[in-house]
């Protein structure tokens, strides 16, 4: 199914917070310069995975990965009141246009696009304010950062070299388990698959059991893949395994997804005027994440700011 894997996957989950299901106290547990940040909101940044209910907020707090989103919540509100000082805002209609390009790229209405939401735990108000957010913060960076970063000839012939195994042509052999969205609760159905797989159970023979792909009966495979065939999550998921390994479950547009990669046979690597535009585009995108911790650096040391877990 090699259309499938070069389809783009919906990163939508990935960029906006998600609802934790479990009920606590709320509290306040950091104070940036005269805002405060509570635990309701902080929830809202973290998928917490339990069973049954915290009892207090201390067990709660034992939930490393709400601990871990504690900066980021600090640096995006540290961006809002940096907005607030130079009046920089973004408007419900630029917020419905972000939505309506985000429907044509994914070729979904608003129904669909809802929906999918849903699944993923997403209110569909915290969608639009993470839109706002992403909006607001790119406004704000504009402003305050030099949007223009220069970038010269030498200096992409020698990111190029340094990075030289990166441009080496790669082909993967792959076996996929793919769960549609239209199987009766397909979440349940992957994660008994990726369970089965840690028991275990041969890749071949889960994927006869639980994948809907037409690749299934033969055990998932689906051949050799190049690797800038496939988007980059997935490409980023596979570079990450050796031969025999497989992936967590990948949600897709059209259902879950588990990969494994069977084996890696690279090539020759490829030409600097090939790769130069690419070349171009991640210095600048690294240079951007840079000066973008910078300037949040600056903030953090000019704010004050109390974290109170």
């Amino acid at each position: 199914m090699k259309r499938f894997l070069i389809a783009s996957i919906f990163v939508l989950a990935s960029l906006f917070p998600r609802i934790a299901g479990s009920e606590v106290i709320d509290r306040i547990v950091a104070i940036v310069n005269d805002d405060m940040v509570t635990l309701a909101e902080l929830e809202k940044h973290v998928q917490v995975e339990k069973h049954g209910k915290f009892v207090t907020v201390n067990e709660y707090f034992r939930n490393m990965k709400l601990l871990q989103r504690i900066d980021a919540v600090i640096d995006t509100l540290l961006i809002k009141q940096q907005a607030k000082k130079l009046k920089i805002d973004v408007s419900r209609k630029e917020v419905d246009g972000i939505v309506s390009n985000i429907k044509k790229q994914y070729l979904v209405n608003d129904e669909e696009l809802k929906e999918q939401l849903k699944k993923d735990h997403i209110i569909y108000s915290d969608f639009l304010e993470g839109l706002k957010m992403n909006a607001l913060r790119g406004k704000v960076l504009a402003q305050v950062i030099s949007p223009e970063v220069l970038v010269t000839d030498r200096m992409l012939r020698e990111y190029y070299d340094k990075h030289i195994e990166e441009y080496r042509e790669e082909e993967y052999g792959l076996g996929q388990i793919f769960v549609s969205n239209k199987s009766p609760d397909p979440q349940k159905k992957a994660l008994e698959a990726l369970a089965s797989l840690k028991a275990g159970t041969p890749f071949e023979s889960v994927a006869k059991q639980f994948s809907d792909d037409p690749s299934g009966p033969e055990g998932g495979d689906i051949g050799s893949i190049k690797s800038d065939e496939l988007i980059p999550d997935l490409r980023d998921a596979v570079r990450t395994l050796i031969p025999g390994a497989y992936t967590d479950v990948i949600r897709t547009p059209y259902g879950l997804l588990i990969l494994k990669l069977k084996e890696t046979r690279r090539g020759k690597t490829i030409d600097f005027e090939v790769v130069k535009d690419k070349v171009h585009e991640r210095i600048v995108r690294e240079e951007t994440d840079k000066r973008y911790r910078d300037f949040v650096s600056k903030l953090r040391k000019a704010s004050y700011i109390e974290v109170k877990i």
